[in-house]
């Protein structure tokens, strides 16, 4: 199912491939400019692991078959990360979690569909039945996109997240049934 390639509203072509742990360093870089560009994510800068533990972490993903981690890539340039958690209890082992996130500017041009779409893939290929994601209240952009693919709102956390100003934002909890 990986790597794959698929053509972008822009005409680029995106590379769509589960992350090694050679890609480590290159990840870190990434999360760092990702999570200073939005207020969408909840890691901030300074909370982006270093070379180290992202290895590690990459390593955890490829050994195991409940977990899922892709990089979509641009002209050799990650400029999109996705991360499926599957639940790992017996009661819950149909259940997994996304986790995403694009380059600022690769807004727009059907990164996100891309790799959600292989996600759910990945997915049904695996055996969930159950996705779900959540969502500050105010990313609009990100809610039309998981209601596209199918994403109904079942919940909303309130007050869960606290912004750098103080205030606090709902999140939303979103999920697509693959039945």
């Amino acid at each position: 199912m990986f790597p794959r390639k698929e053509l972008l509203k822009d005409g680029s072509l995106l590379l769509i491939r589960e992350a090694s742990i050679w890609d480590a360093r290159r990840i870190v870089e990434y999360l760092k400019e990702v999570t200073s560009e939005t207020d969408f994510l909840i890691t901030r800068p300074d909370e982006v692991y270093d070379v180290s533990t992202e290895r590690n972490y990459i390593r955890m993903y490829r050994s195991n078959p409940g977990k899922l981690m892709i990089v979509g890539e641009i002209n050799r340039e990650i400029v999109s990360l996705l991360t499926f958690t599957g639940f790992g209890r017996k009661r819950t082992k149909h259940v997994g979690e996304i986790g995403i996130s694009v380059k600022k500017r690769y807004w727009n041009i059907g990164i996100g569909t891309r790799m959600i779409t292989s996600a759910i893939e990945w997915a049904r290929r695996n055996g969930f039945i159950r996705i779900q994601l959540e969502v500050l209240k105010s990313n609009e952009r990100a809610i039309s996109l998981y209601r596209k693919l199918g994403f109904e709102l079942e919940g909303i956390k309130r007050k869960a997240v606290r912004r750098d100003d103080g205030s606090f934002e709902d999140v939303l909890v979103m999920a697509l049934l693959l039945d």
